[in-house]
């Protein structure tokens, strides 16, 4: 059994200054020019740790939840890598085969500590990519 998760986390970023004055003669289902969220998806693939059984994988996964969630932006715009869980509470970062062997500075802010009990390491793939998706603001009061 494949285990496999996404999260996503919206980051809406200066769409007060990036509203554009509407043109006359302009649609109004043409979403003005500049205005754009920024999303971080991220996908962790447990497979690592499920013979440490169900509840140890999903506090595994859990672990690793609240260490990306603090990303809200993703330099070059993705970035895969194994995090391994040690027993008694480290966490290790480490490159994917056949990818830069970068770590986004928002998975580095944290303490790389983690709580779930393990008698063995587990090892979580993790990918996070950050899209920009087109942000139409609703011009009711409503």
């Amino acid at each position: 059994m494949t285990l496999a998760r996404g999260c996503s986390m919206l980051t809406v970023v200066a769409i007060a200054a990036c509203v554009a004055k509407e043109q006359p003669g302009a649609s109004p289902e043409t979403p003005p020019a500049g205005m754009a969220a920024q999303m971080v998806n991220a996908t962790i693939l447990t497979n690592g740790c499920r013979d440490l059984g169900m509840p140890a994988a999903r506090q595994a996964e859990r672990a690793m939840d609240q260490l990306i969630e603090g990303c809200a932006t993703v330099p070059g715009g993705k970035a895969q890598f194994e995090a391994t869980l040690q027993p008694g509470g480290r966490i290790e970062i480490a490159g994917v085969a056949g990818q830069p062997d970068v770590v986004p500075i928002c998975i580095l802010k944290h303490s790389l500590m983690h709580k779930v009990p393990l008698t063995k390491p587990c090892r979580l793939d993790v990918k996070i990519e950050q899209t920009s998706v087109s942000v139409v603001l609703d011009g009711g009061t409503g």
